[in-house]
């Protein structure tokens, strides 16, 4: 892209580079999303604020005229606020760091030290020369007197090893340098230590009276010999000693310490006052005090915000959920090319009708927190035809939609949010559990009676009169039973409509009883019954891996229908005449390609769901018609194998790779004799690598751990179609 490229002719490269289809739902999801701003603006929740005049209150006056908000107001206590904040912070601890290398850097000159001084003691040399020599050696660390009564001591040897061990001891646990000021802001009580251990950082609290510092360095250090029952004078020649080699090493980390106060700051809550809409902020004919006037001030400059922060707040979470519903499709290509483009554009318009439901009945109940106004709120019909449609995992991301939609629409109304995500989830679950359409009545009871108890849970905390309670909760629940009812009516509409599959449409087009497969059991009985094996082996399959399952079948018993036209040029119905005997290979294959190009024609004039087709369409891939093709060029070298490849595309999808595998491993297994498992798993996996390296399952995204299972359960449902069966005597008579 160039630098100085005009933005709309950024904006339309980037549209130039996205199909027609996507390109048109980008523009109706757009259009919806504005026009549901355009909604919230001028219905939602911040269009209801009522204006208030404070004008004339002061303090010190006699009110002349009550004054209420007129409506509920939540406002920041700024005081309160700043309090919070100040003891927050001096709850944060101040964090000091030890310095390892003056740690190492002081102990290892206490050990020079006492090289030194045991190799003057081991030279005899005069104490005052000793003395003086140790001092030019270590200059300004110590004390001629310390020196001199440590030569003169007959317990050198213990004099040093207890002053090694202690000063390690003092130096390890840190010897803080107090900063001159900061430290009053912090915890007093407590310090957070940081230690360096390798690549490892370490923090240990301490009291802040267990530090030692240059003030309390010579206790300290008493008291560790104490520790060791070392008499007094042993034990101040040890401290003295001691305090001459310890020196500070532990520092106030300012930066991180400042870090945590703001963090600590930053987490605070501000304090929230909430005024209620027929609270009296003054009374009529009150002297007007300092506190009532600044709760005054503060309720005023919250409803002077209020319609701006409504509405943004408001179009903040329908933002969100717009972006949430933008992200599920945009992460399911699939769910996105699964329908036409008038059903997605549909699924955007519906949830703008939701919407505006939501706006209305939060409007029912004047703002108020409560569950007033929902029940005219169609959660379970929404839900359900999104989960019936697209799928349980769909539903539950549409329900979390839906829900936000619904927060957005109620500025926030709890009760409104949870209801509407329950309900949804709810529906969404037991309608993707039905398996009949008969269950579908079973889940609006369902959900009538799950709306119920919900509604009792939720107008329990603001409505306690029993009577009250339940008409509500009866309400509800007509609201659940009506809205399943009403999916029960529309779905088979939406079906036919969009030409959807759905569960129900994909099980009524299972029946083998269906006029299209009897009529296949009539003309081309081999290829019905390669069929239902096929279907046996592609539904185990996708089971195993997580596939539809239900998909796969219905589309491996329509993988053939082509075949109708010309039963007895395929091998399965042929009784002994094979008709290609007689004829070219190349109008051989272009008899037998044709059963893919005629089967798709048939699955749409039978107005089989698209995905559906595509299984017809892509069972064979583009893989060659290998029998043929080698047939020909032992008579014409100029055989090109395009000519006697498939004319259909690799499948795009799971359960469409695994119906191709399916159909060929059924159609050439029946060619082994004595299929022992070894020899069905051997063969199985020749047929499975051979389309993996022709390409053919490179567009369906299945995984090898995936490819593994379909073999498996290939083998595993293929082993009971040619299990071994016991040669009874009379068999065996007539065998021999």
């Amino acid at each position: 892209m160039k630098k100085n490229e005009m933005p709309w002719l950024r904006v339309k490269n980037a549209l130039a580079g996205i199909s027609a289809k996507d390109r048109f739902l980008a523009i109706n999801f757009l259009a919806g999303l504005f026009i549901a701003a355009l909604i919230l603006v001028f219905l939602g929740p911040g269009a209801l604020a009522v204006k208030r005049n404070f004008e004339g209150i002061v303090p010190g006056v006699i009110a002349d005229r009550d004054i209420s908000a007129g409506k509920d107001v939540i406002y920041i206590d700024q005081e309160a606020t700043r309090l919070r904040v100040d003891a927050e912070e001096r709850l944060v601890l101040p964090v000091f760091h030890v310095d390892n290398g003056i740690t190492t850097r002081r102990i290892q000159l206490f050990k020079d030290f006492q090289k030194e001084f045991r190799s003057l003691m081991d030279q005899n040399i005069a104490q005052d020369t000793a003395v003086l020599m140790l001092q030019s050696k270590f200059p300004g660390i110590l004390d001629a007197g310390i020196l001199s009564a440590l030569a003169a001591s007959s317990l050198k040897s213990q004099i040093l090893v207890y002053s090694d061990d202690i000063l390690s001891s003092i130096l390890v646990d840190g010897v803080f340098s107090l900063p001159s000021e900061g430290l009053t802001r912090y915890n007093q009580d407590y310090i957070d230590l940081k230690r360096t251990i390798g690549e490892r950082v370490e923090f240990e609290q301490r009291p802040r009276d267990s530090m030692v510092t240059k003030s309390n360095l010579h206790a300290a250090i008493e008291i560790e010999a104490a520790k060791k029952y070392l008499t007094k004078p042993l034990a101040s020649l040890v401290a003295g000693l001691v305090a001459s080699f310890a020196a500070p090493n532990a520092f106030f980390d300012e930066n991180l310490s400042t870090s945590r106060m703001k963090k600590a700051a930053s987490r605070v809550d501000p304090v929230t006052r909430v005024v209620g809409r027929n609270e009296l902020l003054v009374r009529k004919g009150d002297l007007v005090g300092e506190v009532d006037y600044m709760r005054l001030i503060a309720v005023r400059q919250a409803m002077s915000r209020s319609d701006i922060g409504l509405s943004l707040r408001g179009l903040g979470l329908l933002f969100f959920a717009a972006a949430l519903a933008f992200s599920l499709l945009l992460k399911n290509p699939a769910l996105r090319n699964s329908g036409s483009s008038s059903s997605m554009v549909l699924g955007i318009f519906s949830a703008l009708a939701f919407f505006l439901i939501a706006i209305l009945s939060g409007r029912l109940n004047d703002g108020a927190v409560s569950l007033e106004g929902s029940f005219i709120v169609p959660i379970s019909l929404f839900t359900g035809i999104a989960s019936a449609l697209a799928g349980q995992g769909f539903g539950f991301a549409y329900s979390v939609i839906l829900a936000l939609l619904t927060a957005s629409a109620t500025n926030l109304n709890p009760y409104f949010f949870i209801f509407v995500l329950l309900a949804g989830i709810f529906a969404s679950f037991t309608i993707t559990t039905a398996k009949t359409r008969l269950d579908l009545v079973r889940a609006a009871l369902l959900q009538a009676a799950m709306q119920f108890l919900a509604t009792l849970v939720l107008a329990v905390q603001y409505e306690p009169v029993f009577p009250r309670l339940l008409a509500i909760g009866g309400i509800s629940a007509a609201n659940g039973f009506i809205a399943g009812s009403l999916l029960l009516a529309l779905l088979p509409i939406l079906e036919q409509s969009f030409n959807l599959p759905t569960k129900f449409r994909l099980l009524e087009l299972s029946d083998v009883n269906a006029p299209a497969l009897k009529e296949l059991l009539t003309q081309a009985p081999g290829t019905y019954a390669h069929s239902m094996n096929v279907a046996h082996l592609a539904e185990a399959a996708a089971e195993d891996i997580g596939a539809n399952a239900l998909l796969a079948r219905v589309g491996a018993y329509y993988h053939d229908i082509g075949k109708i036209e010309q039963p007895e040029y395929f091998v399965e119905n042929q009784r002994g005449l094979n008709k290609h005997d007689d004829m070219n290979p190349r109008l051989s294959a272009t008899v037998i390609r044709s059963h893919v190009k005629i089967g798709v024609e048939r699955a749409r004039d039978l107005k089989l769901p698209k995905e559906v087709v595509e299984i017809v369409g892509q069972h064979h891939g583009s893989s060659v018609i290998a029998w043929f093709y080698d047939k020909a060029k032992h008579t014409d070298t100029a055989a090109r194998r395009e000519d006697f490849s498939y004319p259909g595309s690799p499948p795009g999808n799971k359960e469409a790779g695994i119906v191709m595998l399916a159909d060929t491993v059924e159609a050439s297994s029946r060619t082994l004799k004595k299929p022992t498992i070894p020899r069905l798993e051997a063969h199985i996996h020749q047929i499975v690598m051979e389309k993996v390296q022709d390409g053919q399952l490179y567009n369906c995204n299945l995984t090898l751990r995936e490819i593994d299972l379909i073999q498996r359960a290939f083998v595993r449902i293929m082993a009971g179609q040619f299990h071994s069966r016991i040669e009874y005597p009379k068999q065996k008579e007539e065998q021999r």
